[in-house]
């Protein structure tokens, strides 16, 4: 399968406008401008502006709704455009475009659901309790999926459609979305594939709120582990 010509790119971006540019420049040189979007999520700032400026597609929550809602409408928007697989990348500039290939050439089998991009994380300038956060939620994540997920907390991902809306996955959420989908689609039987990419820290910034993001995995995490067995039945 060619997958460069099967997918796209999905952008999520809040309040983004000081990153999105240099983001987009480095994107659109290695795709369609026709097959990216920019899902500006309520932004407060001139996101929609340099999205559209670009000549990607932009599309527009009109209040902040979390950057699993906007994953939502984007991957819902390309699967309604006849896209198959769709590329998921953030907006703050720390996933290296040049990465991109390693997507369209990764080895998907007939039931991958959703390639995750593998940081290496040692040795790098992301803050020790960034990693220690990683490190912990990817080993919960991978014993509720019953597989390992390689790196739960790296948004750089290619989501396979048909296998999004077999998943179930939830219409809107925050943070927690992206683990909750690796979550659901392990137990829906599809297999995740990693491809390694490279560690790109910025000192842009994140929208994570500790306290209340770490809140909303822990319900999410002890809500999806107990469901009975027959709820993961598709």
């Amino acid at each position: 399968m060619n997958l460069r010509a099967a997918s796209g790119i999905l952008i999520p971006a809040y309040d983004a406008a000081a990153s999105l540019s240099s983001t987009l420049a480095s994107v659109l040189d290695k795709a369609d401008p026709a097959r990216i979007a920019v899902i500006d999520d309520g932004s407060r700032d001139a996101t929609a502006e340099v999205a559209e400026k670009s000549g990607v597609v932009c599309l527009r929550h009109a209040a902040n709704l979390g950057k699993g809602s906007a994953l939502m409408t984007g991957l819902s928007w390309a699967r309604e455009r006849g896209w198959e697989w769709a590329v998921t990348l953030d907006a703050d500039g720390q996933h290296a475009a040049a990465d991109l290939e390693a997507f369209w050439s990764a080895p998907v089998a007939a039931d991958t659901g959703i390639v995750v991009g593998r940081r290496g994380i040692r040795g790098t300038r992301m803050p020790w309790h960034r990693r220690f956060s990683n490190t912990v939620t990817t080993r919960m994540i991978s014993r509720l999926a019953r597989r390992p997920v390689y790196d739960a907390q790296c948004g750089f991902r290619m989501y396979r459609l048909a296998a999004v809306e077999a998943m179930g996955l939830p219409r809107e959420g925050r943070f927690e979305w992206e683990s909750q989908a690796l979550v659901l689609c392990g137990r829906r039987g599809f297999s995740i594939l990693p491809v390694d990419i490279a560690t790109v820290y910025t000192d842009n910034g994140s929208h994570m709120r500790l306290f209340r993001d770490t809140l909303r995995f822990l319900k999410m995490y002890f809500r999806l582990a107990a469901l009975p067995e027959a709820a993961w039945t598709r």
